[in-house]
């Protein structure tokens, strides 16, 4: 009698092991939803599409470990597992924040790599806070990572609106003058 109650002890947390393991699969920090295609839906979804179309080397291209995203010229947006598997509109915030680098390197002043455009209010070197404010800007999320030193004022959400609004023919690209 004590071997058939060991052997159903048993038996029953196997099945409990297995309908966890089961259930976390699906949940929706899973790296079946941390992908880049996930990242890619909501870049289309915050980004206006005259600004994806100036600059199609701007999306997600890899997936990758840690908790920062990263974005390089001309290389795409390097997703964080992390990021990706947050809830969509943190994601979207995510997005549109790396998406505010690439405009950077392609309408940004090139005074250092990723500097922000002529004319935004908290210094054209203000290179994460630039990416916040688009971020903010575009997602309506105002989510501050952690290597932002200096947040998006108001001043500068509002300049960022307005620049953004006026859409990329309205401004002169300059990744030709890249120098850095």
């Amino acid at each position: 009698m004590t071997a058939i109650r060991q052997l159903t002890t048993m038996l029953t947390l196997v099945i409990a092991a297995l309908i966890v393991t089961t259930a976390s699969v699906a949940s929706p920090a899973s790296a079946a939803t941390a992908s880049t295609s996930r990242a890619n839906s909501a870049l289309h979804s915050v980004v206006p599409s005259a600004w994806r179309n100036a600059i199609p080397s701007a999306r997600a291209t890899r997936l990758i470990s840690g908790k920062s995203s990263t974005s390089a010229y001309r290389k795409g947006i390097w997703v964080s597992r992390y990021h990706a598997a947050k809830p969509m509109p943190l994601l979207r915030n995510t997005m549109a924040h790396e998406f505010g680098h690439h405009i950077a390197f392609f309408y940004g002043s090139q005074v250092i790599y990723g500097a922000a455009p002529t004319g935004f209010p908290q210094g054209v070197t203000s290179i994460e806070t630039w990416a916040d404010c688009v971020g903010s800007a575009l997602s309506g999320v105002s989510k501050h990572g952690t290597n932002v030193k200096k947040h998006c004022s108001r001043t500068g959400l509002r300049w960022t609106k307005a620049w953004l609004k006026k859409g990329p023919a309205a401004h002169p690209r300059t990744d030709a003058r890249i120098h850095w």
